[in-house]
């Protein structure tokens, strides 16, 4: 296995998940922001459930950045095990 490769994708990998839950949140707020602003009830509440998807949506990448990450520190200490 070539360690390397595992800890320039594992870090690769964890910065796109980290970017990800960011559009995520930035996209959840948008969408909390009009369902705030809808008139009609129903389509507040639509809002309200793609807000709420978009903000699991982000939880998920951010686990999803963390795991990558901890890949990533292992090929590390596979590679440089004094430190």
């Amino acid at each position: 296995m070539n360690w390397q490769e595992v800890l320039d994708v594992g870090r690769a990998d964890a910065q796109a998940h980290r970017q990800q839950a960011a559009l995520e949140r930035a996209d959840a707020v948008t969408c909390a922001r009009q369902a705030t602003t809808a008139l009609d009830a129903d389509v507040g509440v639509l809002w309200l459930m793609r807000a709420m998807q978009r903000r699991s949506a982000a939880v998920s990448s951010d686990a999803a950045s963390d795991i990558s990450d901890r890949i990533a520190d292992h090929a590390e200490r596979v590679l440089d095990p004094t430190s």
